[in-house]
């Protein structure tokens, strides 16, 4: 609550809602959706022209500002200090890039640095760019979210931001990602003709989710007495076409390798329950979300031992190095053949995950919003 008792307003940058950009999508609306469940905070979010707040079930959602400027170059400059004046809001969180002048503190959530620590997977313009407007945004901001330890101590190392002003506020997982029964898994996945056992990965094709190596794993397990195992691949799809076609064309893979594209969340949680293993070597996350969605489900999940991962899955998870492709294709192994390990880590992962709440995330960040406004009090009206 500000002074007077009325609740803080905050104006969210939403723009990614409605454009699928997964994680970031997934991190603004579920964020938002436990701000505006409490009384001490007024959410208004500034969504794109025509785009829609998702219906998703929750219970309470932000008020809705629509932008008319599509292009960053217009919207973060120009269009959000104007919706932030407008709205009259005592503060403005964005997604790593943020107005020069903003007119009310600014909070600036980032969710990995793999543009500093993994150049060569980003194009020459996207790694320029995103190098010096994450850095502005970082020194003008008030104060700096980051959805894990492992982000929060990068961003102290790389940009030399005082520590007292960057947060490490965890991710939560919705209460929808759950072990489903055997009836309904068969019934949302009927339409879809899957192979018997498959492994699921979910996310980009992005070169740092390591979808090359996975396959080149795979074909080892195949390989090993797993022959009747596939692959399912769900996410957008285009950023690393050649060296994945590569990689099919290197490991004959093209019968047992599939992409099913984007699919809605009803999809997703079946595919995670019914996966005999779950995916995720991904070289860089600065949380990994779908890594804890698949553990809420009950999923059994092999993933990466560096970055983000390890503080976020915890000893729900088979970890594995994901730059060497025989432990890769061993953690799978392990995780499909082992019963005794498969039992143990089903009952662990909905366990884990339950740790991480988006309401505990709402609470956190509230938290750094009053310290933002104590660091940088908002322009008296």
């Amino acid at each position: 609550m500000r002074r007077g008792g009325r609740p803080l307003r905050i104006a969210l940058d939403a723009h990614t809602v409605g454009r699928r950009q997964t994680g970031n999508e997934r991190y603004v609306v579920e964020l938002g959706n436990a701000l505006a469940a409490r009384d001490d905070v007024e959410v208004i979010a500034l969504l794109d022209e025509a785009t829609a707040w998702p219906v998703d079930g929750a219970a309470h959602r932000p008020s809705i500002v629509s932008l008319q400027a599509q292009r960053p170059q217009l919207r973060i400059p120009f269009e959000l200090p104007v919706a932030v004046r407008r709205a009259r809001a005592d503060l403005l969180q964005v997604n790593y890039v943020a107005p020069p002048v903003a007119g009310v503190p600014v909070v600036t959530v980032v969710h990995d640095l793999s543009f500093e620590d993994l150049p060569e997977h980003f194009p020459l313009r996207t790694r320029l760019r995103l190098k010096l407007l994450v850095r502005l945004a970082v020194r003008q901001s008030a104060a700096v979210i980051c959805v894990s330890r492992f982000t929060r101590d990068r961003v102290i190392a790389i940009y030399g931001t005082p520590a007292e002003r960057v947060h490490a506020v965890p991710e939560g997982v919705n209460r929808r990602w759950r072990p489903l029964a055997a009836d309904e898994i068969g019934d949302r996945l009927a339409a879809l003709d899957l192979p018997k056992r498959f492994v699921l990965a979910v996310g980009s094709d992005h070169p740092r989710k390591n979808l090359p190596r996975l396959v080149e794993a795979l074909a080892k397990v195949r390989g090993d007495g797993q022959s009747d195992v596939e692959l399912l691949l769900c996410g957008p799809r285009g950023l690393s076409l050649a060296e994945m076609a590569d990689a099919v064309a290197a490991n004959e893979a093209s019968t047992w390798v599939r992409h099913l594209g984007y699919v809605d969340d009803d999809l997703l949680q079946a595919l995670y329950c019914a996966a005999g293993v779950v995916a995720y070597p991904s070289l860089y996350e600065g949380f990994g979300l779908p890594a804890l969605e698949a553990l809420a489900c009950g999923a059994l999940l092999v993933t990466s031992n560096t970055s983000s991962l390890p503080e976020v899955c915890g000893d729900a998870a088979v970890l594995v190095d994901p730059r060497d492709t025989g432990a890769i294709a061993a953690g799978i192994r392990t995780a499909l053949t082992d019963d005794m390990l498969r039992a143990r880590l089903r009952d662990r992962g909905p366990r884990h995950a339950a740790g991480f709440s988006w309401a505990d995330a709402a609470e956190a960040t509230v938290g750094v919003y009053h310290a933002a406004l104590a660091e940088r009090p908002a322009r008296s009206r």
